[in-house]
């Protein structure tokens, strides 16, 4: 139940404090077989090469909250080049705060993005983090695009793969909305620990 309040704060503040020039807002609701997952991603920009994004991921079953999930995550960026950014970051995710620095390479077209990034992440101790998102968008006819994409992430250290995860959205994009349906795999302990989450989204580009 605080998930779902928390997630529902997060999302009034943010909707209330929009401004079209310097921030955008993209939120991604999830109804699942096992949770309703809702995460978003806002991005302000300083200027052309300063920008600060908060990522916040929740995902909580529908009956009890044994298994839930969260993830927020606040990253400062800075941009060498169009496609080179470095980047600072701290949040709080199952078990705890954490901090991260990584480098991260990125192209985007008009119909696809693919980025690529890797660094350090501190949480109870250092882990090698990567993560890897690419999104395709092909024109299926005037104003109606396919809309496909997947973002994987996954740490590793001493004792092998403490977490990982992999988001799967697959349906189509009208304007600024999305939707379709969607897959969540989560990773915990080496995968000693698994959960999934098959359903219907719904994302939005404010």
């Amino acid at each position: 139940m605080k998930a779902k309040i928390i997630a529902i704060t997060a999302l009034a503040s943010v909707s209330l404090s929009l401004n079209a020039q310097k921030l955008n807002f993209t939120p991604d609701l999830v109804l699942g077989h096992r949770s309703y997952t809702y995460m978003h991603n806002v991005n302000y920009y300083f200027n052309d090469r300063l920008k600060l994004n908060n990522l916040t991921l929740f995902d909580t079953e529908y009956t009890k909250d044994k298994e839930n999930i969260f993830f927020i995550r606040n990253t400062l960026a800075y941009s060498f080049t169009k496609r080179f950014s470095v980047n600072a970051a701290f949040g709080i995710k199952n078990p705890g705060a954490f901090f991260s620095a990584y480098v991260q390479y990125r192209i985007a077209k008009p119909t696809y993005s693919l980025s690529y990034s890797i660094g350090t992440t501190y949480q109870k101790g250092f882990s090698l983090e990567q993560s890897v998102s690419f999104e395709y968008t092909p024109y299926l006819k005037e104003n109606l695009q396919g809309y496909f994409s997947v973002l994987a992430i996954g740490n590793l250290d001493d004792n092998g793969y403490p977490r990982g995860l992999q988001f799967i959205r697959l349906g189509v994009k009208q304007d600024k909305i999305m939707y379709g349906v969607a897959s969540n795999f989560d990773q915990f302990n080496n995968a000693k620990k698994t959960l999934e989450n098959v359903g219907a989204f719904v994302k939005y580009n404010f």
